[in-house]
């Protein structure tokens, strides 16, 4: 499953096929499934009363008709906020699902299937109790439906990622990011457990870094049209995470670069 190479691109939908559907959304995650994408990205966060939910930002703000932080609020009170509206009165009364529902969705998935777990909790001022107990139950839940070697887990702070790799000792696929300092301050080197990482510029330099580590290099949702996927594939991409997946997959299948 895990079979992405620089000839076979795999095609992850950035918060689902969010370019058409609002993020993080289950008509999103719907319709990258239907879209035949090789894996979802998604966000997690946890709720003031301790429930998992899909979000990106630490605030309801941008993406619903609330205001305030998520961890300040209960799941009652973020299943009552429009989710969708925000994007497109098409949209409008589409809820923020949990990382169960979203779980429920992609159980029957074809088992190639794979998922990039974002987690949004870090371990730092204070908060490093329910950082490292939202990824223990992220994990957890990933395991019980039958994903856990089908999944990655990746967080713009290397002390959350070095915890991970270390409780569970090296089980899980760790991803990263290019530069490493993205990650924040890093007790161990990052490079001691990634398996992939996301380049964020496509330059040799940040290709040839990850392959010195024997790092597997994916790239991030600006690769959209043919021309940066070119450039991405002539540097050694093996996966590109986008927000026009169904349309990046498109032009893969008609390069040869995906089946």
């Amino acid at each position: 499953m895990w079979n992405q190479s620089v000839n076979h691109i795999y095609v992850a939908g950035h918060r689902g096929l969010s370019a058409r559907y609002p993020e993080n959304t289950m008509p999103s995650f719907r319709a990258a499934l239907e879209a035949g994408l090789d894996m979802i990205e998604l966000d997690v966060h946890r709720t003031k009363d301790g429930q998992l939910i899909v979000m990106h930002d630490h605030t309801v703000d941008r993406t619903t008709d609330g205001t305030g932080p998520i961890a300040e609020k209960t799941l009652e009170e973020i299943k009552a906020l429009d989710a969708g509206g925000w994007f497109s009165g098409e949209f409008r009364g589409e809820r923020v699902p949990t990382l169960r529902e979203f779980m429920e969705l992609v159980k029957d998935a074809p088992k190639d299937f794979l998922i990039d777990f974002e987690l949004k909790e870090y371990p730092v001022d204070g908060n490093e109790e329910r950082a490292f107990l939202t990824a223990d139950e992220t994990i957890a839940m990933a395991e019980e439906y039958g994903y856990g070697d089908r999944c990655v887990f990746n967080a713009f702070n290397a002390d959350l990622l070095q915890y991970i790799h270390e409780k569970y000792n090296g089980k899980y696929k760790i991803h990263g990011y290019y530069p490493l300092s993205l990650m924040g301050e890093a007790k161990r080197d990052p490079y001691d457990y990634m398996y992939c990482g996301c380049v964020c510029e496509l330059t040799e330099e940040a290709f040839g870094e990850f392959r010195s580590h024997g790092v597997d290099p994916w790239v991030g949702a600006s690769i959209d049209c043919e021309e940066k996927i070119l450039q991405a594939h002539r540097l050694g991409a093996t996966l590109i995470t986008c927000n026009n997946g169904d349309e990046v997959l498109a032009i893969l299948r008609r390069l040869g670069l995906h089946p």
